[in-house]
């Protein structure tokens, strides 16, 4: 395989990191959130999900993010094996 082919096919590859399926669970937490406090309101079961759903979309945020620097160092060796 050639250098270029190889540069194609890492920028093919950082294509497909799942960064949009990160980004859509934590819409989908949003959605939760909305949707327990209009089951619950403003009680204690109410806060204790809410504190839940909080911790979790921060941790899946932190794995955007972490999804989001992997699609970088794939472009940028991509672009290394371009030159």
């Amino acid at each position: 395989m050639s250098i270029a082919e190889q540069a194609q096919q890492l920028q093919a590859l950082a294509d497909e990191v799942p960064i949009d399926q990160a980004e859509a669970i934590r819409g989908q937490l949003e959605s939760m959130a909305q949707q327990v406090a209009g089951i619950l309101g403003d009680t204690s079961s109410a806060q204790e999900l809410h504190g839940q759903i909080s911790a979790v979309s921060n941790e899946v945020g932190t794995v955007s993010a972490g999804l989001e620097h992997l699609r970088q160092m794939v472009i940028d060796k991509a672009a290394y094996h371009q030159q």
